[in-house]
């Protein structure tokens, strides 16, 4: 078996069958790639390439392998080995990368923490995982004080700098691209990954994936976008993908091993995401592809510079981590023309791997709102749904975790094999839509009202450019709807009026009653999504009577 090129071993099969001999009888690909590390045979297709750009940096194909080898050589030095877990501190940048395949490629399991984690954060991750190693860099590894070893990122700095260069002589006749698929340490059900929860509701919770975990997932995504890597010829142009998602999340991790295996180049931003900054790398990268969730493609949108900026490289866009209101979608449509048919959408949650289902631009332009069709190996169901059809989603997917890292937590998959979300949905024509989470509603007297709803109304007025809706106490209803909002630059809503704009399509119940009406944006997590438990909490902390209707 061969690809085009001639290399040995690269086929990803569209057959989908159901897996025998498991406990839980997964829909799956065949053939399939089984370990992490056969993916790194995937990579080495693609010699005298950028790989990984981060402002003046850019990291080919050469320096990549080169600098996974050496890594990994040196956490064996260190001890690390088969079934150990190595905690992962660091932000984006092509070290990260490098660290991530190093742990792989030594049969240990890597696990991504978040790199904005607090002190008490980190020794929750530190109690939970007993890692073997941290690797960080100095900033971050201050939080370990004088806990496990550590390698920091200054050592993985020089192994990528040591590597070998794209001027190196190296071709698609070198050893680079002619790289043997690598001998699997394990088996497909191992652990591979322990991806943390973004602790909105609690400390973080760990995830444990196993390698049929993330690879089914990227299997899917390659299949769906057409991009299997054996079918692309070896003088194929890799997409240019700005990468704003963290990498320690699911999402981030999935867009890192699509850009890697197909001969893409993930391009990544210095320091902290400022819309200025995403703005930059469009232009000075061509990016083509990028990937958002709905707060960080609004802020971006409201960059004062945004109408002088050349955006037309940009030809696709891809949505999700939650609900994408229709009118994001129209904004987006307007800023960047030539995406205009590909504007796309994603939903997903770390405990399924990554991505359940997706909507092309067709999809969403079709029926704004959707979340799209449920990916070719997953399963879904709703539960218990009530007379508009809508219930708790459960999927079971091959992507789906083996459980979480401490047994105490629990687990959500059920005796079917099928995990329950925590959202809410229905299906209609195939097509799922989210309407809201289990925990994300507001019960007012015994009224379950959904904030995802509420916000996706509010959005709709044209002064609204952030809103996040809470339920706060209240001695006669139990819970009172309440809104925060953020106004549009030059506007001044008053709360009366966008009362009024949310009566003519809410249930009256639905109405908020309380309003914040803030000057600076909504508190946001490392994933970019709304941070509700702070905002209630900043809420009741203080008094808001002049905010409040």
């Amino acid at each position: 078996m061969t690809d085009a090129a001639g290399h040995p071993g690269f086929e990803w099969g569209t057959t989908v069958s159901r897996r025998a001999g498991s406990s839980i009888p997964f829909l799956m690909y065949e053939p399939r790639r089984r370990h992490l590390l056969e993916l790194l045979g995937d990579v080495a297709r693609w010699p005298g390439r950028d790989l990984i750009v981060q402002g003046e940096r850019r990291i080919s194909t050469e320096q990549f392998l080169g600098a996974v080898d050496l890594a990994a050589a040196h956490l064996t030095k260190r001890g690390v080995g088969p079934g150990d877990r190595v905690l992962l501190l660091a932000p984006n940048s092509p070290e990260w990368v490098v660290a991530f395949w190093a742990v792989v490629a030594a049969g240990a399991v890597v696990a991504p923490g978040n790199g904005w984690w607090s002190a008490d954060e980190v020794a929750h991750a530190v109690d939970l995982l007993a890692p073997a190693l941290v690797v960080g860099d100095d900033r971050r590894l201050e939080h370990i004080g004088d806990g496990p070893a550590r390698l920091t990122t200054t050592e993985l700095q020089g192994i990528v700098d040591e590597s070998p260069s794209r001027d190196s002589g190296a071709s698609p006749a070198s050893p680079v691209g002619n790289r043997p698929p690598p001998t699997p340490p394990g088996q497909e059900d191992d652990p591979a990954v322990i991806i943390f929860t973004s602790g909105t509701t609690g400390l973080p919770k760990g995830g444990v994936l196993a390698h049929r975990s993330v690879i089914a997932n990227l299997h899917n995504l390659l299949a769906v976008s057409k991009r299997l890597p054996h079918t692309l010829p070896p003088d194929s142009r890799g997409q240019v993908n700005l990468h704003t998602f963290p990498l320690f999340h699911i999402g981030g991790v999935q867009v890192m091993c699509f850009g890697l295996v197909t001969g893409g180049t993930l391009v990544f931003l210095e320091g902290r995401f400022e819309t200025g900054k995403v703005l930059d790398a469009i232009e000075r990268e061509r990016v083509d592809v990028w990937g958002a969730v709905p707060t960080m493609a609004l802020r971006v949108l409201d960059d004062p510079t945004l109408g002088r900026r050349d955006l037309t490289g940009i030809r696709s866009i891809s949505l999700g981590g939650a609900p994408v209101p229709a009118e994001l979608v129209q904004r987006l449509h307007a800023a960047f023309p030539n995406a205009r048919r590909r504007v796309s959408t994603a939903y997903g949650m770390t405990e399924a791997g990554g991505t359940v289902a997706a909507g092309s631009g067709a999809v969403m332009a079709e029926h704004p709102g959707t979340s799209g069709r449920p990916l070719p190996v997953v399963e879904l169901r709703i539960a218990e749904p009530d007379a508009s059809g809508a219930g708790e989603i459960l999927v079971r997917t091959p992507g789906q975790m083996l459980g979480y890292w401490d047994d105490a937590a629990g687990t959500p998959v059920d005796g079917d094999g099928f995990l329950h979300t925590g959202d809410l949905g229905r299906v209609d024509d195939g097509l799922l839509w989210v309407v809201g989470r289990t925990k994300d509603v507001v019960i007012r007297g015994g009224e379950n009202i959904a904030a995802p709803r509420v916000e996706a109304v509010l959005l709709e007025h044209p002064a609204v450019a952030e809103v996040a809706v809470v339920g706060l106490p209240d001695p006669v209803w139990g819970e009172e709807v309440a809104a925060a909002v953020v106004a549009r630059t030059g506007t001044a809503p008053a709360a009366d009026v966008l009362a009024e704009f949310a009566a003519g399509r809410l249930a009256h119940f639905e109405v908020p009653a309380r309003w914040w009406l803030r000057d600076e944006p909504l508190p946001v997590n490392d994933a970019g999504k709304v941070d509700k438990r702070a905002l209630k909490a900043a809420w009741l902390s203080q008094d808001l009577t002049r905010s409040e209707r």
